[in-house]
Parts: structure tokens; sequence; C-alpha cells
């Protein structure tokens, strides 16, 4: 396998120039097993203590999609992580709950599907969601926009999504009939990767199978029901695909808290934040502010009202969540310091007793 068709450039060599490392990418995670690809072929490696002990953050433990540096374990026949490689991008969410934890999908992306369906899962607010997030990295975003067989308007569906997007491409396509697959495979190239993102049953794993030609990816009915998807696919994996390209699947997401500095929502909501410089106030919060040049494009119908709304539900979420996340990194930071004056107090009391 040669390492540029899988992303490799001269940056990584400058970076570790270390003769006795053998580079490979992760294909698959499992707890501390990883499944790794590397100019010898399909390797399986481990991630050890020694690694894990010198790291000071988990988000330094290697994803999917990341480039790593390994060796060749004497004693059984299997390799040792033990370095990982600068990312070129990352495309994190905040974990599930209550913790303010940063969730790494996947790293050093080039392209990003956001597949949706034309059925009850087609919902525009959680479009922005993804692309939020995605515009927090530097990937291409695309949308696909699956299950045109089941409907008669297309257009309606792609008119509601252009609403949110006018500048990013909107594919739609039939994963089952295999109807403008094509369209899909045109933005992946060799040596790049592409990663699908998207609620379970949108036909993520069925799009993976049409695109490698044969059935791969384990695939699932959706639910007469409610029309919602059950979860097939339950771990990332990045696959690589007959052109040279490369595409990671991806679990569907049920809970998207994004994990953002704010620029994805600022580039998003660009027409609304290029407004904003035209209000009286700069400091102006678009409620009850005279002249307010945001407002005034909601009433007079130039900016939807869910739109806007949709703009100010994220940016109170982006507010709570630095609120949060700086709580997190204060208390991170003290527990290290703990663990610094205890190791000292444990020195103090050797050096009595010697």
């Amino acid at each position: 396998m040669e390492l540029i068709k899988l992303g490799w450039n001269d940056t990584y060599t400058r970076e570790n120039n270390d003769i006795e490392l053998i580079h490979g990418r992760v294909t698959t995670q499992s707890g501390k097993h990883y499944g790794v690809i590397a100019q010898e072929g399909e390797l399986k490696a481990i991630l050890p203590n020694s690694y894990l002990n010198r790291i000071n953050d988990k988000s330094e433990i290697p994803v999917v999609g990341d480039w790593v540096g390994l060796r060749k374990n004497p004693e059984v026949k299997t390799y040792l992580i033990d370095y990982l490689y600068k990312r070129k991008n990352k495309l994190s969410r905040k974990v599930s709950g209550a913790k303010s934890e940063e969730q790494i999908i996947a790293s050093n992306i080039d392209v990003v599907f956001i597949v949706t369906s034309a059925d009850a899962d087609f919902n525009v607010r959680r479009l922005e969601r993804y692309l939020a997030m995605v515009y927090e990295i530097n990937a291409q975003p695309v949308i696909v926009l699956n299950k045109i067989d089941k409907i008669k308007n297309v257009e309606s569906y792609r008119k509601e999504t252009e609403g949110i997007c006018q500048d990013i491409p909107i594919i739609a396509i039939s994963a089952t009939e295999g109807n403008n697959i094509d369209d899909v495979g045109k933005y992946i190239k060799s040596g790049k990767t592409v990663i699908l993102i998207g609620s379970s049953g949108v036909g993520k794993s069925t799009l993976i199978n049409q695109l490698l030609g044969y059935s791969r990816q384990a695939v699932g009915e959706t639910r007469e029901s409610d029309d919602k998807g059950r979860h097939i696919t339950s771990t990332r994996e990045l696959i690589l695909l007959p052109n040279g390209g490369m595409i990671i699947d991806n679990p569907g997401i049920r809970e998207l808290q994004l994990w953002s500095s704010g620029d994805g929502i600022s580039e998003l909501f660009k027409d609304i934040e290029d407004l904003s410089r035209f209000c009286k106030f700069k400091d102006c919060l678009h409620e009850k502010e005279p002249k307010c040049a945001v407002r005034k494009a909601v009433e007079e119908g130039k900016i939807s009202t869910d739109r806007f709304m949709s703009y100010k539900k994220l940016l109170r979420e982006q507010e709570y969540f630095q609120l949060r996340l700086n709580t997190y990194e204060r208390r991170k930071k003290d527990k290290r310091l703990g663990k610094m004056y205890r190791k000292g107090d444990d020195i103090r009391r050797l050096k009595g007793k010697n």
C-alpha cells in the first residue's frame, strides 16, 4: 500500500523522521485495540499504557483517521502505537450527557457528507447543527439528500435546504436504487478522506455499498411506525474505495451537541452577522434594541423567523457551553496541580526517611 494514497505527505515526514517507526493510518478502534493500514498492509495495534501515561489530555488518544507511528512488539505478533502525528483537523462534538468533554469523531478529513433523507428524518434545523459542526474545520461540506425514490417533489426538499446553505452542493440520490451515485463519487478522490454523518436510517451504509460496488456494510430497514432508522453501524471505520479515496462510515448521531469555538455558527449565519454590522449598537442582541438591522430584516421577510430563532438558540447554547467548558478546564487544571502537590509531598517524605 502506497502511503500517499492514504493521504501521507512530506509534512508528516518532517514532523518525525524516526526511521524505526512504521507509519500507518487508523482504520478502526475498539478500546485500546486498533486496526491500522500501513505500507506493510493491514496491521493490528495496541495503545500501550506507556503512551497513555505520557499524554496530558484525552484528545491525544488516536481516533479513526489519525496517522500514527508504530513499533513492533517483539514479544507478540502485534504492534504498539508510539506516536500520534499532528492532525490536519478533527470533527468533534460534545459527549452525550452532562459532562463538558470533547468527543473526537474522526480526523484528517477533506470532505464531509451530511446525509439526510426525504422522509420523517428531514429536519432543516438539525442540518444547521451539522453544518455548524463542519464549518469548525477546514473541510468541504456536501449535503446528500437520500431516498428520493420515496417522494414526488424533490425540488421542495432541495429548496428548503438551499434556504440555509445556498453555496453548498446538494446531491439528491436514492442509495437503494443507485440514482445519482456518480454525482456523489465525484467528491471522492485518491488520497482524500470523506466522512458520512447523519441520523440512523438515512442510508449511510447503503450509500457506501453503492460506492464500493458490493454489499460490505450491514444495513437495516426503517421502522414503519415512525420512519426512523435502527442502529446498524456501531463503530467507525475507514474504508478504502476502488478509486483510491477513503470513506469513514459513522454510527448515527442521536444527540448532536456542538463542541464549538463559535466560528462555525458565525459562518453558517454569515448573512445575519453581516447585517448586525448595521445595527445601531455594536453589542446589539437583536431583541428590543432600537434600530436593529437584523430584526428589521426579519420583520420584512428577508430572513425567516425560524432561521433567526435557530441562530439565537445556537448562540445561547454556545454561551452556555463556554461557561461549562471554562469550569471543566479549571477543575481539570486544579486536579493536575493537586497531583503535582501530592507528588511533591511524597518526594519530601521519601527524602525525610533517607
